[in-house]
């Protein structure tokens, strides 16, 4: 029987998600109010815009300066991202290093990269958040039955399981529906129920919308990357996604090749997930 309690979404994440950073009202010192009574999270996104990715090593002191380096936009996402990754069960393990750090940001960026180099731009940081939270399911699952977990998703990996029935089987419910489950509780907007079903075995007729097929090419390109199982079918489902987002080239060498892997482990989001 299902018996898994739903995280609170930190409120911090609540206000951001809802900010507006396409409202000409809203400006980086409505977004430092929101910051910075969480020390924590103002403290990273200092040591983030002090990065060798932004060029100011060291030259960045307060919080409203690295808003002006980073970008409202880019500090929204890192903000989520940062208080996200805070939910991650302290137990670790190589499989949830891969699976719960390093998968969701890979897939983001990736979300991400896809929607700036296609007819999906406006909507970048939309494709970011979709495919940041897809699988923050297993994270949930993991805070609960973090050792059983581990052992289950590296099982699954070797023996080609069927993860989700064996989640069915073992606590009632599945990721996918945890993660739904999450995004009610956490009045997320409605086409978040819909991202937290798709995977990189998500047949390509489920993928109606953009944000969709986006968030679809950030988990086959990650899993990818990551080298975590991926059927051949479901690269040919991101080409024909990227296509239908108007991207020309081939998508698996734009963003699961070994330059995609240099140039997402150089990304300061990403570098956190090693830590």
């Amino acid at each position: 029987m299902d018996s898994f309690a739903i995280p609170p979404l930190p409120t911090i994440v609540a206000q951001v998600i809802q900010f507006d950073a396409n409202n000409p009202k809203n400006g980086a010192g409505d977004l430092e109010k929101l910051v910075l009574p969480d020390k924590a999270i103002s403290a990273e996104l200092l040591r983030v815009a002090n990065s060798a990715f932004y060029g100011r090593s060291g030259k960045v002191k307060i919080l409203r300066d690295s808003l002006a380096v980073l970008g409202i936009k880019a500090t929204k996402n890192l903000v989520i991202y940062l208080s996200t990754k805070a939910m991650a069960p302290t137990y670790k393990s190589d499989t949830f290093k891969v699976h719960l750090s390093r998968y969701p940001i890979y897939a983001a960026l990736i979300a991400q990269m896809v929607a700036q180099e296609t007819s999906l731009r406006k909507e970048a940081d939309e494709a970011f958040l979709a495919a940041l939270l897809h699988k923050i399911g297993m994270s949930i699952m993991a805070l609960q039955n973090a050792g059983h977990y581990s052992d289950m998703i590296q099982a699954c990996e070797k023996n080609k399981w069927d993860l989700q029935k064996l989640e069915k089987q073992s606590y009632g419910i599945t990721h996918i529906e945890l993660g739904k489950k999450a995004a009610s509780t956490w009045k997320l907007p409605d086409e978040f129920q819909k991202f937290m079903e798709i995977s990189a075995t998500s047949p390509y007729e489920s993928l109606t919308s953009p944000l969709e097929k986006s968030t679809f090419i950030g988990a086959v390109c990650a899993s990818l990357l990551l080298g975590i199982s991926t059927k051949d079918t479901a690269k040919t489902i991101a080409q024909q996604c990227y296509k239908d987002l108007g991207g020309e080239q081939n998508v698996l060498i734009r963003h699961a090749s070994p330059e995609a892997q240099k140039r997402i482990e150089a990304h300061p989001f990403a570098q956190l997930s090693t830590l």
